[in-house]
Formats: structure tokens, C-alpha cells, sequence
């Protein structure tokens, strides 16, 4: 690939994150937990609204009677998104017209009565979710898919942000990752070569990056000059968490034989301390638009004081509180922490 033509793809630098100590958290009943709701149910929450939200807040009122934190709500609000729109529906679909209710179960879950009740529906698809080993590792429409037995595992994924803006709305407080992201760099890789071998973790720009950077941490093989800070890899895994899938451009360059911009680039440091993104959740980041805002204001609220942001005179930026906004081509989301050695704030809420 020429110079000019790396110069156009876009840059993240990502510096400095500190690791967290000790074992994750699990995420299962019990370990967090889902806010009260804060109040009336709102008119509307993004495209949702009326009897949809109505719906909403009986399943989160569920997931806070059972102690589950934040993602499992997600989850939940997610998957009854995707299979009824936030309705409850007394018949299936075109693909199994046995299914009912607000998240089309079969007769595995009860009764039909048992089916169409709400709470009892909620209740039942939680119960299976936090029985899923490793299931707060997992992509949110993974995890759903684990659960529904659907027959396509990523039907999911474009509610999962949407699900988080409506439970963040109905309880008046934010959603992250819902989980604690691993400082264990072999479990982060682990997480990301699934994610590679699944197709929800890609690199069209430089596939060899992640095939020689990210892969061989697991097996413990990766060539000296071909690293990457962990810290790098937690906010990949928070992406992949969050949104379901990403896209990347750019990790290490001097180990593929890049010198772009070297060595002033975070990408040519070793361990490299920078990634690109090209795409989360299947939505181009360009600088600006509804998905960029989304990104930029999630991050916010994941990366310390004293990190900035290209593209900051790209259209309709969002104010931030703990990252400042520089000039950059309005072709991509450029991310850095600067000198900043405060970790990113991971853990659910």
C-alpha cells in the first residue's frame, strides 16, 4: 500500500491506560446491580416510546428485583427489542409461530400464560443468561443468541446501544461495558482472536497487524518488536462489549515494516500504544454523525482527564468533560490519552 494512501487511514492513539489490578469482577446476579427507575417512564427514548417503554420498564424493574448489573439489563432489553420491538406479542414469527410473548420464547420457558407475562418472561431469559459460562465475556448478541437459540447470533447487535440509551433513560443513570474488561493480556487476546475468528473484530487495511500482534499473545509467541500495550487491548474488548463489532486500521507499524509518521506516532511505539477504528457496531466513524457523537460521548465517560480527540472542527462535535479536541481529517475518530496514566473507567454502572 502506498504512503499516501496509509496517510487516509484513519489514527487512534491510545496512550498510557493503566492496567487493573487483580481478578475481574464477575458479572452475574448479585455483582453490581440495576438502578432503581428514576420515576414516570419518559414519553420517548430515542425511537422508542409509549406502550414500548412501558414494556422496557417491567423488564428492567426485573432485572433490579433479580441483582443483575447493567449489562445483563442491556442484554435483556436488547434481545426483547430485537424479537418483539418492546412489545408482547400472543403469536410467533415467521420463522416459529410457536414462539410468544415480548421475547418470542418456546415452550421451554412454561406455560403460555408463563410466556406472556412479562416479569415471569424477564425472569426466565435472566436466569439462563447469568447460567452462561463466561457470558460477560461475550458479545451482547452472542450472549442473547446463547440464550434464544435465533438463528442468525448477530440479529442483535444493532439494538445493543439503543438498549443501553433506553435503560440508561429509565434509570436516570449511565451504562457502560456493564463488566469489568480483564487486565490479563492473555485473556484480552483470547477475547479478540474469537472475535477476529467470528468476523466481529476486522482489519481490511492491515489483516497481518492483528495475525501477528494480537494472535500469537495467546500461545504466547509474539515476535519482540510486534507488541502492543494491553491497555491498547482493554479498549478494544470495552468496544467489542459495547457495540458488537469493530473495525480497526492500524496497530503496530514498524512491524509490518511501516514508518509512517515515525517515530512521533503512538503506532510506532513497541508496545504500540495507538489503534485506528474504522467502524463500531457496523457504523462508519467519520468525525461527525449520530454514531461518531454516540462513540465520542461513551468514551468520555471511559477515558480519564487529559485525553483528546481529533477532528474537533469536524460538524456538530459534542461538548467533553475529560477529552480535549484537536484539528484532524474528518475521515476517521482519532483517540489519544496523552501523558495521562489513570486507568479506563470499565466497570459497570
Amino acid at each position: 500500500m502506498s504512503i499516501v494512501a496509509l496517510v487516509c487511514v484513519p489514527v487512534v492513539i491510545v496512550a498510557a491506560i493503566v492496567l487493573f489490578a487483580g481478578k475481574p469482577t464477575s458479572c452475574g446476579i448479585g455483582t453490581g446491580g440495576t438502578p432503581a427507575l428514576a420515576g414516570d417512564v419518559p414519553t420517548k427514548i430515542g425511537r422508542w416510546d409509549g406502550d414500548q417503554l412501558a414494556v422496557a420498564s417491567q423488564l428492567v424493574a426485573v432485572a433490579r428485583e433479580m441483582k443483575v448489573n447493567s449489562q445483563a439489563t442491556s442484554i435483556l432489553v436488547m434481545t426483547a427489542m430485537g424479537e418483539s420491538s418492546l412489545s408482547n406479542p400472543d403469536h410467533g414469527d415467521a420463522v416459529d409461530n410457536s414462539t410468544i410473548g415480548v421475547l418470542q420464547q418456546g415452550t421451554s420457558y412454561g406455560s403460555r400464560a408463563e410466556r406472556l407475562d412479562i416479569p415471569t418472561a424477564a425472569r426466565a431469559f435472566l436466569t439462563r443468561l447469568v447460567a452462561l459460562p463466561g457470558w460477560e465475556e461475550m458479545e451482547p448478541t452472542l450472549a442473547a443468541h446463547k440464550v434464544q437459540i435465533n438463528a442468525d447470533p448477530y440479529h442483535y447487535a444493532p439494538f445493543f446501544a439503543e438498549a443501553q440509551e433506553v435503560v440508561s433513560g429509565l434509570t436516570g443513570e449511565p451504562t457502560t461495558s456493564g463488566c469489568d474488561v480483564s487486565g490479563d493480556e492473555v485473556q484480552l487476546a483470547t477475547i479478540l482472536a474469537n472475535a477476529w475468528e467470528e468476523g466481529t473484530l476486522t482489519d481490511p487495511y492491515h489483516p497481518q497487524m492483528v495475525e501477528q500482534q494480537i494472535l500469537p499473545i495467546v500461545d504466547g509467541t509474539v515476535q519482540p518488536g510486534c507488541k502492543v500495550d494491553p491497555r491498547v487491548l482493554q479498549l478494544l474488548v470495552a468496544a467489542l462489549n459495547k457495540y458488537g463489532s469493530v473495525q480497526i486500521s492500524d496497530l503496530n507499524r514498524p512491524c509490518v515494516g511501516l514508518s509512517i509518521n515515525c517515530p512521533i506516532s503512538r503506532h510506532c511505539k513497541n508496545p504500540a500504544m495507538a489503534v485506528d477504528f474504522n467502524t463500531v457496531g457496523g457504523k462508519p466513524l467519520l468525525g461527525s454523525g449520530p454514531a461518531n457523537t454516540e462513540f465520542l460521548t461513551w468514551l468520555d465517560t471511559v477515558l480519564p482527564p487529559g485525553s483528546q480527540a481529533g477532528q474537533g472542527q469536524c460538524p456538530a462535535r459534542p461538548v467533553l468533560a475529560n477529552i480535549a479536541q484537536f484539528t484532524d481529517p474528518c475521515t476517521h475518530q482519532h483517540i489519544d490519552l496523552g501523558t495521562t496514566t489513570a486507568p479506563l473507567t470499565l466497570t459497570g454502572k
